[in-house]
């Protein structure tokens, strides 16, 4: 299949472009809090059961949600997007991707397969290093458990990763928009309008109305505060939100068929 041979282009190629070295940020940053928390650098506020100890589980919830909170993770994943997508056409590498696949359709949801993978890995990389360093760092000092399920009164170490899942929903229709606005505009002004698109959703995320509800981060807010969630509603919202990424995607797509490549 041609995507297939899209994706393996877009893995040599991110494994030879100088920009996606921005995708360890995350990991850097993890291990950085990690460390200046084991020497009291850096105070992590948490409030977990019995004394302010953190087990395993408790310290990845406070350094994703400090990471997803300042929204680091989202500015990277959407800059790398930028460049892999819009960034290629305004460099005229596009044009020769066309020529050697020929349907351009291919070239759009490869490449957008490519990017949720890369989401998905940089996630889970930033994740398992949080999880390194804590039992490098912290597990044997005065801050640790050594323990590794949460201890956050009321949240169990499924409720925490629920909610990370949940707000990296929101990243699959990110890179849409992302792929969808960078066939107009060239990266820089792509990463910005698509910034706004994250910075609205999470300010209607931590709104209580009908809107928010539909979205993915907003339960995973509802998780993460100790609230009563709706299974049937996150159902809905991770259904709503999967359905208007493909909208997105596909559109991005046609138009992309119809434009000229410089």
């Amino acid at each position: 299949m041609k995507i297939l041979r899209v994706i393996k282009t877009e893995f040599y190629k991110i494994c030879h472009r100088k920009s996606s070295l921005i995708l360890f940020i995350p990991m850097i940053l993890a291990g950085i809090i990690s460390w200046g928390c084991s020497q009291g650098m850096i105070k992590l506020n948490l409030t977990v059961a019995g004394d302010s100890v953190y087990s395993c589980m408790d310290f990845i919830f406070i350094v994703w949600t400090l990471l997803s909170g300042l929204g680091i993770m989202g500015i990277l994943l959407i800059l790398f997007s930028a460049l892999q997508f819009s960034g290629e056409i305004e460099r005229g590498q596009m044009k020769l991707m066309v020529l050697r696949i020929g349907k351009r359709i291919d070239i759009v949801f490869g490449k957008y397969v490519t990017a949720l993978i890369v989401v998905c890995a940089t996630v889970a990389e930033t994740l398992l290093i949080c999880m390194v360093c804590y039992y490098l760092f912290i597990s044997g000092s005065e801050l640790g458990t050594g323990t590794f399920v949460a201890s956050i009164t009321g949240l169990s170490t499924w409720d925490i990763l629920g909610a990370i899942a949940l707000q990296m929903l929101m990243y699959l229709m990110l890179v849409g928009i992302t792929f969808l606005i960078g066939i107009f505009v060239n990266p820089f002004v792509t990463f910005v309008l698509t910034m706004v698109f994250l910075y609205v959703g999470n300010y209607l995320s931590g709104a209580d109305s009908s809107i928010a509800k539909l979205l993915p981060v907003y339960w995973s807010n509802q998780i993460m505060l100790n609230e009563n969630v709706s299974f049937a509603q996150i159902l809905l919202s991770v259904g709503v939100i999967v359905m208007l990424s493909g909208i997105i995607i596909i559109t991005a797509a046609n138009i992309f068929k119809k434009i000229d490549i410089k």
